[in-house]
């Protein structure tokens, strides 16, 4: 059995933006634009928490402040590279090891995850993941260069984040499933949350 065989299923992802797109995304005259920032965790595509409003929320009033919003939708997860999966974690190993032998031989400095540059939360979160996307991009790639006949629809994975909870906690203030939609077509339904 295919390792992602049990990927193909739909969830509620929640995406926190400024009401202006929210409005013209659910009036269909613009589409999500992917996200293309070095730091983004999961590599290039459109970021959603996963069935979680209140964290999309969040993010949406730091980066908004008084506009922001959040925009639902439902995700078919397609072709999902499952950070949740051993198997994708074991790709990860040997891709990062694979990355670290090409890299050495351009002699330039190495991609390094970092805390916020603000300082804000946790500075051990290094929620600039420089690392980790140098990671997935060259994973996917390593596919593409073996013919491997499909790419990747989605990718989704949990992440820690944040302060403990309580005291001595392994749980995290901020933990969440990030999912990262690669192919917009599976996007089968955009609504308003907060109607």
């Amino acid at each position: 059995m295919h390792p992602f065989h049990y990927c193909d299923v739909a969830v509620y992802g929640f995406h926190g933006c400024d009401i202006r797109v929210k409005e013209q995304l659910l009036n269909g005259s613009i589409k999500f634009q992917s996200s293309t920032n070095r730091y983004d965790w999961l590599g290039p595509g459109v970021y959603f928490w996963e069935n979680d409003f209140i964290r999309a929320h969040e993010w949406a009033l730091e980066a908004h402040g008084k506009n922001a919003a959040v925009l639902g939708a439902k995700i078919r997860l397609g072709h999902c590279f499952d950070l949740s999966n051993s198997f994708a974690k074991e790709i990860l190993r040997i891709s990062y090891d694979d990355l670290v032998q090409d890299w050495n031989n351009t002699k330039t400095a190495f991609p390094v995850n970092q805390p916020h540059p603000r300082g804000k939360g946790n500075p051990d979160d290094l929620i600039l993941r420089y690392l980790d996307r140098a990671v997935i991009d060259y994973a996917f790639s390593l596919a593409s260069k073996r013919n491997i006949p499909r790419t990747f629809d989605t990718v989704r994975a949990p992440f820690q984040e944040g302060f403990p909870v309580y005291p001595g906690s392994a749980f995290r203030e901020h933990d969440h499933i990030h999912l990262c939609v690669r192919n917009p077509d599976l996007l089968t339904e955009l609504f308003d949350p907060s109607q």
